[in-house]
């Protein structure tokens, strides 16, 4: 008898769990087709676009069903579509309820090319296409953009490593706003030897994109507290990082004017070699040629 019942006990524990999956089963269908629709959207956070502009960027409906929508793919949409919507992030409030939150995008800064000026935001977003860069902001040059790209898209250079070095600048200068202060124009050209030019008068070199902050902070150090306001010339930070080396505007011009007067030089006592190769060759040829003359018979 006391097999039997554990026997009937045993069928009971199927019973519940056939009951239990069951039921979990039908809950899983109704969740996907009659529970759980979107009947409210709701729109949070700041932005130049409407609330049902951002809804109708996002593809969300009516009677769309929260379990089964993909939250990550609506907000690449809304982010792709809207070009001044930075971030865009939805959550679901069950039992029909969706909430998007934007985060408007932040111009940045011009990258600068021959034809056109490229807005970008702070996280590397393009924005729009300019004529005129825009005031205040950061000024690029040498990014060589990749083509096609369009507003939305995210920037990249023709050269993948150079589009790293942009990124990693742009960080930089987005943990501070005190940061860009005074810099007028950043130069890429040569992603191995990066620069940047302070208050239009001071070119900073920095080498390559290594211990960048650090370079930035050392190098911001110098131009601000220990050259003159008026002061022009080229700062280069040295390849240790640890030290810099300044010429100011008078000495590179008088480096500049020595450099031309040796070149001059030089090139004056290789016109005076190539003149007296020349006469040399001049006398040779004119050597008087002997008469023989006939013999008379």
């Amino acid at each position: 008898m006391a097999y039997n019942g554990r026997k009937r006990r045993r069928g009971r524990g199927y019973s519940g769990v056939l009951i239990f999956l069951f039921a979990a089963c039908i809950m899983l269908i109704l969740s996907t087709t009659l529970l759980f629709n979107v009947e409210n959207v709701n729109v949070t956070g700041a932005s130049n676009y409407t609330a049902q502009e951002i809804i109708d960027a996002s593809g969300i409906k009516a009677g769309d069903n929260l379990v089964r929508m993909t939250s990550e793919r609506m907000a690449d949409k809304i982010e792709e579509k809207l070009v001044y919507i930075e971030n865009a992030e939805i959550t679901r409030s069950f039992p029909d309820t969706l909430v998007i939150n934007v985060e408007a995008s932040v111009p940045a800064a011009n990258f600068i090319c021959d034809k056109y000026i490229l807005l970008i935001s702070r996280s590397g977003k393009v924005l729009e296409q300019i004529t005129e860069p825009k005031a205040g902001l950061l000024n690029f040059m040498g990014t060589d953009p990749k083509g096609g790209l369009l507003p939305g898209s995210e920037f990249e250079s023709e050269d993948e490593h150079k589009t790293a070095v942009i990124n990693e600048l742009m960080e930089y200068y987005a943990k501070s706003d005190n940061a860009a202060e005074g810099v007028t124009m950043i130069d890429v050209t040569d992603r191995s030897n990066i620069s940047y030019t302070y208050d239009g008068r001071i070119v900073v070199k920095l080498g390559t994109i290594n211990d960048i902050d650090y370079k930035m902070d050392f190098s911001r150090e110098i131009v601000t507290k220990q050259i003159g306001e008026r002061t022009e010339g080229v700062l280069t930070v040295l390849s240790d990082a640890q030290r810099a080396s300044f010429l100011d505007k008078d000495s590179l011009e008088h480096n500049a004017r020595v450099y031309n007067e040796n070149m001059a030089a030089l090139e004056a006592a290789q016109a005076a070699e190539n003149a007296d190769q020349t006469e040399t060759v001049t006398q040779t040829s004119a050597t008087e040629t002997t008469k023989i003359d006939p013999i008379m018979e």
